[in-house]
């Protein structure tokens, strides 16, 4: 997700939102350890990355560092490694082996391309909006990939349902990073950095509330349910793969 620019210029009522925007990344986490899901690794994998993704935001609002170098160094890190990792997240969290190969393949070149682009051209300020910018496309091409798959007709168990909403909330967090995108990187000097950061740190709330809600939709299935589950998309796989 791509994290708009310092926070020393918008107003205190923003600064406010920010802080509850910053901590509401933990919930889904918070869920997780409550609820004693941390078996099922997806769930563990996907709020880690918005844990991560809330310790940095902390530090951004913190007052003592809010317009300095060291929010901006963090900033351009974040956002640069925002794809990969949410890339990586992807594949040790999503159960569909087609989508996990591709990733396998995508992520190591697009990281050498990352590389290759930021030696070439010192990482100047039109080689971070190509890196950052298409890395966003490609992570929204793979939940959205993810999610059609969830719509295909499989009948999912409690689960699949979390996860469903936990990607659902995702797509909701990276269209919205689109939109930051543009302000930050497209049109930097016409954009309302308040409107901005309104923008972006509501959309933390929405997107961590929808997955708060999968999470506590949550019920655990007993070992012949997994067992049926399990067959079923064997037997779905096998149906794509002969059409």
């Amino acid at each position: 997700m791509v994290i708009p620019a310092a926070l020393n210029s918008v107003p205190l009522t923003y600064k406010i939102v920010a802080i509850l925007a910053a901590t509401a990344f933990f919930l889904p986490l918070l869920l997780v350890l409550l609820r004693r899901m941390g078996s099922y690794r997806p769930f563990v994998w996907l709020t880690a990355y918005w844990a991560v993704s809330g310790i940095v935001n902390l530090i951004l609002v913190g007052e003592k560092i809010a317009g300095s170098n060291v929010t901006i160094v963090i900033e351009r890190v974040y956002n640069l490694a925002g794809a990969p990792l949410m890339l990586l997240i992807l594949y040790k969290s999503v159960q569909i082996e087609k989508i996990q190969n591709s990733i396998k393949k995508v992520l190591p070149a697009f990281l050498c391309a990352v590389l290759a682009v930021t030696l070439i051209t010192r990482l100047q300020y039109y080689a971070e909006v190509l890196m950052v910018g298409a890395g966003l496309v490609i992570v929204l091409i793979y939940i959205l990939w993810v999610i059609a798959h969830y719509l295909k007709g499989i009948k999912l168990h409690n689960e699949d349902q979390a996860l469903q909403f936990i990607y659902y909330a995702l797509l909701f967090e990276y269209g919205i990073s689109v939109i930051t995108f543009v302000f930050n990187y497209i049109i930097p000097h016409h954009r309302d950095i308040a409107d901005s950061f309104l923008i972006y740190h509501l959309s933390i709330i929405v997107s961590t509330l929808i997955a708060s809600y999968g999470l506590l939709s949550y019920r655990p299935r007993s070992a012949k349910q997994k067992a049926g589950q399990k067959k079923r998309i064997m037997e779905r796989e096998a149906e794509i793969r002969f059409l």
